[in-house]
């Protein structure tokens, strides 16, 4: 009996690894559970529904992301929201979503293959993405539990701010994570940040 062919995160090919050292300031998340949730936001009953199931409450104001202990979403749109968690099986919590919105009109999607997370930290994050992105990323316009759907050397992205050192997540589509790893690479060249490897960790 063959044995199963082990995940490969879609930067695998530079090695990024799942659990980088402490001080590293660029790497991969890789095999996050990322589920698309689509409902009313008008559906009270719904909204609590999935409160229950998440221990989140879902973010209503456009751009803004709700973190709890476990599990972070980020608002996308009026009705949409993307959630994170690294705590969760997608298959479990795509169950446990769909059976709290049974009865409503609600989408509940697994993108965990689809896309990936890069995180970029330290005092030169904002230089760097400034290089490929438009948007105001100061924490004075962008603070901590921001984010927006945008585009980073015009590929589409979602940045969340995680923290005020600054940190971000950057969330991209598994076809366009290499190109985008080796832009922020070559961006942050100067400032000698680079994504740890196998032998580094």
């Amino acid at each position: 009996m063959s044995s199963p062919t082990p995940r490969r995160s879609p930067l695998g090919a530079i090695e990024s690894v799942q659990h980088p050292p402490q001080e590293a300031q660029l790497f991969e998340r890789p095999f996050l559970t990322q589920i698309n949730l689509r409902l009313d936001p008008a559906d009270s009953e719904a909204l609590a529904a999935i409160q229950l199931v998440l221990g989140v409450q879902l973010p209503l104001t456009p751009n803004t992301t709700a973190a709890g202990q476990e599990l972070l979403a980020a608002w996308l749109g009026p009705d949409e929201w993307l959630l994170l968690t690294e705590h969760h099986q997608p298959d479990a919590l795509v169950t446990n979503l769909q059976a709290a919105l049974t009865g409503h009109f609600a989408s509940v999607v697994d993108t965990s293959a689809g896309q990936t997370v890069i995180r970029l930290s330290g005092p030169s994050a904002l230089d760097v993405l400034a290089r490929g992105c438009a948007l105001d990323l100061h924490p004075s316009a962008f603070p901590p539990g921001a984010c927006a759907q945008t585009l980073l050397a015009r590929a589409q992205a979602l940045l969340i701010a995680v923290d005020a050192a600054p940190t971000f997540d950057i969330i991209v589509r598994r076809s366009f994570a290499p190109y985008v790893a080796a832009w922020l690479q070559d961006s942050a060249h100067q400032f000698d940040l680079h994504f740890p490897t196998s032998d580094t960790a």
